[in-house]
């Protein structure tokens, strides 16, 4: 058996009575000549408007019109009395409007580059030093908050030069500080020792200094004459005085006697030989270089000697 369009709203009439009755499926929502309806077709209403009002129907215009034909046809099919057809397409409606123009998910904001890594360089012009003179440190650097340099510079500006007059030989480091991080460069400068003078002429004093004593006494005058006329014969060179005892006391006291004996005979020769005593080192070695045993009278004697050498200029 058909049903016409007569029969539908006759059909409406028995869904309100039996909402009357009591059915909480439906709600009163007036539209198309029908004042009740089940609930997903009021509720498809309601999405498009409210899609509507956000000014989807601009946004996404298409899909907008799409959603609420959907919701146009859920009518239709429900009042052609496809009751769960309807609601079917109207619950589709609702998804579709509720859906409509999603916001496109922002692209995460890119991450700043790291800051860039300091760099920094030092040579020495020189590099290489005899010992006493100097050289110049010279730097560069990039990125840097700053820059310091070890051993005994300490903070320097970003890029220049400094002079330095090391001892011996040394490693200078260069460090550079910055956001990036920091970075080292290092620089050796090489310190030559002068070369040791050679010895051109030697002479040995066996001077009769008594054991504990430094004083000259009258009978060394012929030796010390004898050292005058030694040095005379080389104006202009450099000479050195070398004290020396037996081992007699202690080692501490010998060290101590051999330095004031070298230096007695330095003070005989600049008083009374004339000598340039810019000219004259003396130096003292105690008991450490004996020439006999000390075990025996003449031994010891021996060893209690000055010697001078001549060196080369």
């Amino acid at each position: 058996m058909r049903f016409g369009r007569g029969s539908c709203l006759f059909f409406g009439v028995l869904l309100l009575a039996g909402f009357l009755a009591g059915c909480s499926g439906l709600q009163y929502a007036p539209k198309r000549g029908m004042m009740y309806y089940h609930k997903e077709l009021p509720a498809a209403d309601r999405a498009v408007e409210a899609a509507r009002s956000a000014g989807k129907d601009k946004e996404c215009p298409q899909n907008f019109q799409a959603a609420e034909k959907m919701r146009n046809d859920a009518y239709d099919i429900y009042l052609a009395c496809r009751t769960r057809e309807g609601i079917a397409k109207a619950n589709e409606a609702s998804a579709a409007a509720n859906a409509l123009c999603p916001k496109k998910a922002e692209a995460p904001k890119p991450m700043p580059p790291p800051p860039p890594a300091p760099s920094v360089s030092i040579s020495a012009v020189p590099p290489s030093i005899d010992s006493g003179k100097c050289t110049d440190l010279r730097w560069t650097s990039a990125n840097a908050d700053s820059v310091s340099i070890d051993p005994g510079v300490g903070g320097v500006a970003g890029s220049g030069s400094k002079q330095v007059c090391p001892g011996s030989t040394t490693q200078y480091t260069a460090t550079a500080t910055g956001a990036g991080g920091s970075r080292t460069a290092s620089t050796t400068v090489n310190v030559k020792a002068p070369p040791k003078p050679k010895v051109v002429d030697r002479l040995s004093l066996h001077i009769n200094f008594d054991s504990n004593k430094a004083d000259i006494r009258p009978t060394a005058v012929g030796e010390l004459k004898q050292a005058i006329d030694f040095v005379k014969k080389y104006p202009g060179h450099n000479i050195s005085i070398e004290g020396h005892t037996d081992s007699v006391g202690s080692e501490k006291y010998n060290q101590t006697l051999s330095e004031r004996r070298s230096a007695s005979v330095k003070e005989y020769l600049v008083k009374n030989g004339g000598a340039d005593k810019s000219r004259i080192k003396t130096v003292g070695y105690g008991e450490t270089k004996p020439v006999a045993a000390n075990t025996t009278k003449e031994g010891r004697f021996k060893n209690r000697r000055v010697e001078i050498l001549i060196l080369s200029e």
